[in-house]
């Protein structure tokens, strides 16, 4: 390295980037160190396109040169441009025979949930000493991604090198696993030892929520404001708090953001999350004071203007709602929120060749999101267009099945009585959810088929069956949001169980970010049946929460019984018939997503 190439490195070890620039710009000689150095202090201040362009010159001149390849794949992963990274790495094969870069795309893989490729690389990978930490978190990662928590417990028993077992971030690691498997009392051990060893505000936070999960809410309560003392605008704790509030002390709702702009100035994120929690409440005219205030005070910020649209809408003020969606999407045209959402509006004008535009634009840039493809659905059907039956399809995408009796039972019904009893003790909330489709019934917490119990293990093996047998009676179609991603492997993002009472119902709702919903039905009353006209309790697919009216169509009705799972496609419309009985119906919905 010479001299001005020297000076350089230096200025950019002191953090004086913007001198290493200028005496880089005037380097003549662009080798290999030129471009990484110049690279990493475009980064160091924001440059970051800049900074991809210039790793980007160097590896066409140099493209095995381990420094750029580090580099480069790392600011990618930094920047979560895992796709990217992958395409990078897939393209410059000499990326992979490298450590570092090969870990980078590993973390890629598993992020884009190619999980199955993850897996074949990370088991060909032999760290170092010096990426010993990296490899085995992310092996970790891969482990948590594939809901093989199980095999994440024996890692830390087994396989996790020694002497990283007591170290802070793989502990923080093992509680949390503790946490997602139900075992809350050995993951309240692990976070409070770690919380004397090195207080910080997300170590509240957790702890809170682990006080929560053994419904100890006074504990709970007091993490969660200990860690908004150390972190006034900590959002997750804001909203738990909240969510504490609303199950136990309902006069305190929204006190927590009251008291931090109280003392701090305000912060645009902490203001759009306390608008969103006080539209759950259904308290517009607050939400409209904080968001008009907000919009004055951020006039650029795209998502408190996009709050502020949502509560003009529901105070009746369509006009200047719609022309600030307007706005949102020109300038944010890969936002599918924003695409959405305007498009919402044209479907309630009946403009309907205008929603299908701006939808099939936003889906190019968002082809996994399932709310994009459901307003779709909306549009096609109402304007005739043949897609809606080509995306829809109930006969090919929608199944009821009768769940298979699990080993050691000779029916599945003689399991079910051992099972209802479980669902129902794990039900302790008296109050409907704030943030999910449930009305007058209750929803647990967690993912429900992560935690460590028997019975929850042998209905895990009877469902997967069923999906196992509807992924391989689907047709193939590379260009169908369904299909084109149907590897025949899956994984369960998330489940949970809903119990609804008298009266109780599911408003209609898709699934965002799912790929096939699968609930299961554990416990049916009596009074529902195939022959009752009131049609008590069923499920109903295609009627949408748009409020259309007369323009509203209920594709298909079914009355489930117990013992069965219905499956069909996240982007499908659904909802239930409110339920007249003095017996809960008591389900285990789970979002289903592919591995490839």
């Amino acid at each position: 390295m010479n001299n001005s190439l020297q000076k350089a490195l230096q200025a950019f070890n002191q953090q004086q980037y913007m001198h290493a620039l200028q005496l880089l710009s005037s380097h003549t000689n662009k080798t290999a160190d030129w471009y990484t150095l110049n690279s990493l202090c475009l980064s160091a201040v924001n440059r970051i396109t800049d900074a991809e362009q210039c790793y980007l010159q160097g590896l066409r001149l140099h493209s095995k040169n381990v420094g750029l390849l580090d580099n480069y794949t790392n600011l990618l992963c930094k920047q979560k441009k895992y796709a990217d990274c992958i395409q990078f790495c897939e393209y410059n094969t000499a990326s992979l025979s490298l450590e570092k870069p090969r870990l980078n795309y590993i973390e890629s893989l598993i992020n884009q949930d190619e999980l199955l490729k993850a897996e074949h690389f990370i088991k060909e990978t032999s760290p170092s000493q010096s990426t010993l930490i990296r490899y085995h978190w992310l092996t970790l990662e891969l482990y948590e991604r594939f809901g093989d928590l199980k095999h994440i417990e024996d890692y830390f028993r087994t396989e996790l090198p020694a002497q990283l077992k007591g170290q802070f971030h793989f502990v923080y690691k093992q509680a949390c696993n503790y946490r997602n498997l139900g075992k809350f009392a050995e993951a309240l051990a692990l976070l409070q030892m770690l919380l004397k060893q090195q207080p910080s505000a997300e170590l509240h936070y957790i702890v809170g929520c682990t006080y929560y999960d053994l419904q100890q809410c006074e504990q709970a309560e007091a993490h969660l404001k200990a860690c908004l003392e150390l972190a006034p605008n900590y959002v997750p704790a804001h909203e738990s708090l909240n969510k504490l509030y609303w199950e136990h002390a309902q006069s305190e709702l929204m006190s927590s953001y009251t008291q931090t702009f109280k003392h701090y100035d305000a912060n645009p994120v902490l203001i759009h999350s306390q608008i969103g929690q006080l539209l759950q409440l259904d308290k517009l005219e607050e939400a409209l004071l904080v968001s008009s205030e907000a919009t004055q005070s951020y006039p650029q910020n795209l998502d408190l203007l996009h709050a502020h649209s949502i509560i003009l809408d529901r105070k009746g003020d369509e006009e200047t709602a719609f022309s600030l969606l307007q706005r949102l999407v020109k300038e944010a045209p890969h936002n599918a929120r924003y695409s959405i959402d305007l498009a919402n509006f044209y479907i309630q004008q009946g403009e309907y060749s205008s929603a299908i535009s701006h939808l099939e634009t936003a889906v190019k840039f968002n082809p996994n999101n399932q709310e994009l493809w459901a307003y779709l659905s909306i549009a096609w059907r109402l304007s005739n267009n043949d897609k809606y039956h080509w995306l829809t399809n109930l006969d090919k995408f929608v199944k009821v099945m009768e769940l298979p009796a699990p080993a050691g039972f000779r029916t599945f019904a003689d399991f079910n009585h051992q099972l209802q009893e479980l669902m129902i003790s794990l039900h302790t909330n008296k109050l409907q959810p704030l943030d999910q489709s449930v009305r007058s019934g209750s929803q647990t917490q967690g993912h429900l088929l992560q935690r460590s119990n028997q019975l929850i293990d042998l209905f895990k093996t009877s469902m997967s069956q069923c999906i196992n047998q509807y992924l391989t009676q689907l047709p193939e179609d590379v260009n169908h949001p369904l299909l084109a991603r149907n590897h025949k492997r899956f994984v369960a993002r998330g489940s949970w169980s809903v119990k609804l009472e008298e009266g109780g119902f599911h408003a209609n709702h898709i699934h965002p970010q799912g790929w096939l919903s699968a609930p299961s039905y554990i416990s049916i009353p009596a009074e529902m049946s195939k022959d009752d006209a009131t049609k008590n309790g069923w499920l109903k697919l295609g009627e949408t929460s748009l409020n259309l009216g007369e323009r509203e169509s209920i594709a298909r009705e079914i009355c489930p019984e117990e013992g069965q799972i219905i499956i069909f496609p996240s982007y499908i419309w659904h909802g239930t018939y409110q339920l007249k009985s003095n017996s809960p119906r008591l389900t285990i919905p789970c979002d289903i997503m592919p591995l490839k």
